[in-house]
């Protein structure tokens, strides 16, 4: 938990990122853009950060990804610190951020299952998860503060910092676990065996589905914040950060909730539930008449971002083979990898007619997919 919790101080890299481009262009577009970029590898690589996940020491994986994200954050670091940063830059240099931790988070989320168990998957993914929120909102501090102060190059050198430190713990781990894939097979066959049980296999086939309708329509949302932060309510960088740390904390309350009620029997009916949740704080988002109702709507919105990861990641997970959970958590990355057609879609909406339509039309869409889930999705609700 240490170990994923300074990991994902690197989180804060989207504080910087959407208040620079945002800086830069004076376009929610081109911020949309920006994080669309950035998360663009999921979709493309997800499958394979799972494969090589089943085939390779996963431990071994997880301590090369950090030290890759810290030599990117250190060359955004220097570039912004040198003021030679240019657009470009911010497009592409983050994508190569964004593939590093897609396949750490990969990787991570099916460690967890080795170490724990299918039995107690939900609680070893809640209290993963709690480290996860816990560190990005202490990044998302940090950044922000560091952004306020000092300016976005030194907030990518606390980045650099947090993965040295996350590699360091990591490298205090000498299990496998005891669910460990044996990882005897090659990557072909790999690709061939996952493909053969997502065709059979319906349930997470439509569980993957609804990970993609919830990333595009919830948790676009995201792009929304720095033009919410600067131009709704008039906060700085460091608003923004304090803004992001608020949406942490609800991450954090939910899964802290979770974790004390145990392992709850009926999961897939409460993922129904925090669907029709997000929907609802986004509206009210959008519509927020002071900034206190806006923050208890992003207080509210990402305890359920936490939530549908931590319901739908577990679900995924106890509905394949033990040798395919890393490819299983391949295929809910590149679920989440959709996020870039979300990002621009709702970048472009806000542009065009303000952040309350956005929102208002992003969080329908999502009350509407939660009833669609409940009426024809029969096994979920019996889950």
């Amino acid at each position: 938990m240490a170990a994923t919790f300074f990991a994902s101080i690197t989180h804060g890299e989207n504080v910087i990122l959407g208040w620079v481009i945002l800086e830069l262009t004076d376009s929610p577009f081109m911020v949309g853009l920006a994080m669309g970029i950035r998360h663009a590898p999921a979709f493309f690589l997800g499958v394979t950060a799972g494969t090589m996940a089943d085939l390779v020491d996963r431990r071994k994986l997880m301590r090369s990804l950090l030290v890759l994200s810290a030599l990117v954050a250190l060359t955004l670091g220097l570039l912004l610190a040198s003021e030679r940063a240019q657009l470009w830059h911010l497009l592409v240099i983050p994508a190569f951020a964004g593939a590093i931790s897609m396949m750490f988070n990969t990787t991570q989320q099916s460690f967890v299952f080795d170490l724990v168990g299918r039995q107690y998957g939900l609680n070893g993914m809640s209290y993963i998860s709690l480290a996860m929120r816990g560190g990005a909102m202490v990044g998302a501090l940090a950044v922000g503060f560091a952004l306020a102060k000092s300016g976005p190059g030194t907030g990518y050198f606390v980045i650099v910092v947090t993965c040295c430190v996350s590699l360091t713990l990591l490298g205090l781990i000498r299990s496998r676990g005891r669910a460990a894939p044996a990882g005897t097979i090659s990557m072909v066959t790999g690709f061939s065996e996952f493909w053969k049980e997502l065709r059979n296999n319906r349930t997470v086939l439509a569980l993957v589905l609804i990970v993609v309708l919830v990333e595009l329509f919830g948790f676009t949302s995201i792009v929304l914040m720095p033009s919410i932060a600067r131009d709704v309510w008039d906060l700085g960088p460091g608003g923004l950060g304090i803004l992001s740390a608020f949406s942490s904390g609800g991450g954090i309350a939910a899964l802290a909730l979770v974790s004390l009620l145990g392992n709850i029997s009926n999961q897939g009916r409460s993922f129904i539930v925090v669907i029709l949740l997000f929907g609802v704080a986004l509206i009210v988002l959008g519509v927020a008449p002071s900034i206190y109702i806006a923050v208890i709507a992003i207080v509210i919105l990402s305890g359920m971002m936490a939530l549908s990861d931590l319901f739908s990641q577990t679900l995924i997970q106890k509905f394949v083979p033990n040798d395919l959970r890393g490819r299983a958590m391949g295929a809910w990355t590149s679920a989440v990898g959709t996020a870039p057609i979300g990002n621009l879609e709702i970048g472009a909406l806000a542009s065009l007619f303000g952040i309350t339509i956005a929102s208002a039309l992003h969080g329908t869409a999502l009350i509407t997919l939660a009833v669609v889930i409940f009426i024809t999705f029969r096994k979920l609700r019996s889950i």
